[in-house]
C-alpha cells in the first residue's frame, strides 16, 4: 500500500517507460496468467494449483494482481496490494472501481522494477499463478495487460502461458457458450502467450454424460447445434432462428481455426488440477526444460 499521496503519480506506460527496460536476467520460472470474467473462479483454481504442488512437492506460487482483492483462500507469496491498492487509486486520483483498477494495472507496469525484484527470488523450476483481475476490459481492448504479460516474457524470460475460465453452465445454453467463447477468442488474440479455456465449475452439470459428450464433440457447432435442436423440442418453445443461424456462423469460425480447446476443473477434484497443470505444462514447455535428474546408485564409485 503507498505510504502518501505525493507518491501515487500519473503512471508512464510508453514503451520508453523506465520500468520495462530490457533486463538481463537468467532463466526465470514459468509463468500461467490466470485470466476470465468476475466469480468465475479465477482466485479458487489458483488455490487448487498451489495446494497441489504443495502435495507433489512442486513450486508452485501465486501472484496476486487484483488490486481490489478482499479475501483470498491463498496466501499469496507476491501480492499488487503491497504497491498499490484500488482504494489508493479511487481516494487520492478520484477515480471509480473500474477507472481506479485500470489505473493500478498501468500504475504497476509503470514501476515494473518492483515486481521483477519480487520475481527474482523464484527459480528456473518454479510455476508462478498470476491471478488477474475479473475486469475483461484488461484483456480485449485495454493495452495494459498484453503490454505486462509481454514484459514478463521479454525483459524477465518467463515462459507464460494464459488460461481463460469460462463458467461450465454456459454449455447448457447456446447464447451463452458462444458469449464465451468469444471473450475467451477475444483475450486469446490480444495476449501474446499460447492459450488453454478452463471449464470451471464442472461440477456443477449434473449430467456427467452431457460434459463428456461437448468434451468429445470436437466441434462447437455441432454441439451447438444439438443444443439448439434440444431446446426447440421443449413443449411451448418457439425457434429463433436468425440467432441459431448465427450461433452456428461463430462456432463454425471457431472449429474452421481450431482456435479454442477446452479443459474441465472442478476444486473438489484433484486429478482436474493435475490435468489443467498438465496442459499449461505442454504450453509453457515446462516438461521439456525441466532439468533430468537421475539418483546415484549405492554402492557405485566416481570411476564406476
Amino acid at each position: 500500500m503507498l505510504d502518501d499521496a505525493e507518491s501515487l503519480q500519473t503512471p508512464c506506460t510508453s514503451a520508453s517507460s523506465p520500468g520495462l527496460e530490457p533486463l538481463r536476467v537468467a532463466a526465470m520460472p514459468y509463468g500461467i496468467i490466470t485470466i476470465g470474467p468476475a466469480g468465475v473462479g479465477k482466485t479458487t483454481m489458483c488455490h487448487a494449483l498451489q495446494v497441489h504442488g504443495q502435495i507433489h512437492k512442486r513450486g508452485i506460487y501465486v501472484v496476486n494482481l487484483d488490486p481490489a482483492a478482499e479475501l483470498t483462500p491463498y496466501e499469496a507469496d507476491v501480492d499488487i496490494r503491497e504497491l498499490i491498492t484500488i482504494e489508493d487509486a479511487m481516494k487520492e486520483m478520484g477515480y471509480g472501481p473500474n477507472g481506479g483498477l485500470v489505473y493500478c494495472m498501468e500504475y504497476m507496469l509503470a514501476n515494473f522494477d518492483w515486481l521483477e525484484s519480487k520475481l527474482a527470488v523464484f527459480g528456473e523450476d518454479d510455476t508462478l499463478l498470476f491471478d488477474c483481475p475479473g475486469q475483461l476490459e484488461l484483456y480485449t481492448h485495454v493495452q495494459v495487460m498484453p503490454r505486462l504479460v509481454q514484459a514478463l516474457q521479454q525483459n524477465l524470460n518467463i515462459s507464460c502461458c494464459s488460461t481463460f475460465l469460462v463458467d461450465a453452465v454456459s454449455i447448457h445454453e447456446p447464447s451463452k457458450f458462444v458469449a464465451g467463447a468469444l471473450a475467451g477468442l477475444s483475450a486469446m488474440l490480444q495476449l501474446p502467450v499460447p492459450h488453454v479455456t478452463v471449464l470451471s465449475k464442472s461440477d456443477m452439470i449434473k449430467s456427467e454424460e452431457q460434459l463428456e459428450k461437448f468434451l468429445d464433440e470436437g466441434s462447437a457447432a455441432l454441439f451447438v447445434r444439438e443444443r439448439n435442436r434440444l431446446d426447440n423440442a421443449e413443449p411451448g418453445r418457439t425457434p429463433n432462428l436468425p440467432y441459431e443461424r448465427l450461433h452456428a456462423a461463430i462456432c463454425t469460425v471457431l472449429d474452421d481455426h481450431s482456435m479454442l480447446s477446452y479443459v474441465p476443473f472442478t476444486v473438489n477434484d484433484e486429478d482436474a488440477s493435475a490435468v489443467v497443470l498438465a496442459f499449461c505444462d505442454h504450453l509453457t514447455q515446462y516438461s521439456e526444460n525441466a532439468e533430468v535428474k537421475i539418483p546415484k546408485e549405492s554402492g557405485m564409485d566416481e570411476d564406476g
